[in-house]
């Protein structure tokens, strides 16, 4: 059965461009380490630590990011990331615009530049849970299984009910790595995050306890 991995930000994606900007990295706070449970009994989502840091983006560094997202949208890759490389050379703060400049290069056919993004990006702020996933999505197509595996595994351990990191882990785990029982115990965390089931990840699971 065909699996894929989930970058879940793609450009400008479900979240707003404001939230995916504005945190910078200082004061981070610490997710939970173990997941919690309401009154139902139910898996309660932990907050997306990246996100509770939001803040506030300049005027100016705000009007560059809008022009960047129009190019973006006009497929003009090359303006959009001449637009962010002058946000962050001004703003190296801001850990999301790095993100944002890593999937133009990556749409530039840039893989190293965008590796080094993505790094500037964990480095502003190292609970940029998206950027340690997408840094795990670049490694993994780069054949570099084990830092990709790393990749993964920082953005749970900051945001332990990020369901495409578990996601992405278990494709990783299961095609890659061949460690059959790590990818389920995965691809049931992310199953388990879901508000409704999602059946594509069902039938992974179902073939994975087959296999075994």
């Amino acid at each position: 059965m065909l699996r894929t991995d989930l970058n879940m930000l793609k450009w400008f994606g479900t979240l707003s461009l404001a939230a995916l900007l504005s945190a910078c990295g200082s004061n981070p706070v610490e997710p939970e380490a173990t997941p919690s449970v309401d009154e139902n009994g139910q898996r309660a989502v932990t907050p997306n630590p990246y996100l509770a840091q939001a803040g506030s983006v300049p005027a100016e560094a705000e009007q560059a990011l809008q022009r960047a997202r129009q190019f973006f949208e006009s497929q003009q890759y090359t303006a959009a990331e001449t637009e962010l490389q002058q946000v962050v050379s001004q703003w190296p703060q801001l850990s999301g615009a790095w993100l944002n400049l890593s999937i133009v290069q990556m749409k530039l056919k840039q893989p190293e530049p965008a590796e080094s993004s993505l790094k500037q990006a964990v480095a502003a702020n190292e609970n940029n849970v998206f950027a340690w996933n997408s840094l795990g999505v670049l490694l993994r197509d780069q054949g570099r299984f084990e830092e990709a595996q790393g990749a993964y595994e920082k953005a749970l351990a900051r945001w332990p009910d990020f369901s495409t990191a578990h996601r992405n882990l278990g494709i990783l785990f299961d095609l890659y790595l061949h460690q059959p029982e790590q990818a389920l115990h995965h691809y049931r965390e992310a199953q388990a995050l879901q508000t409704e089931e999602d059946r594509v990840l069902k039938g992974w699971i179902m073939d994975l306890e087959r296999r075994m």
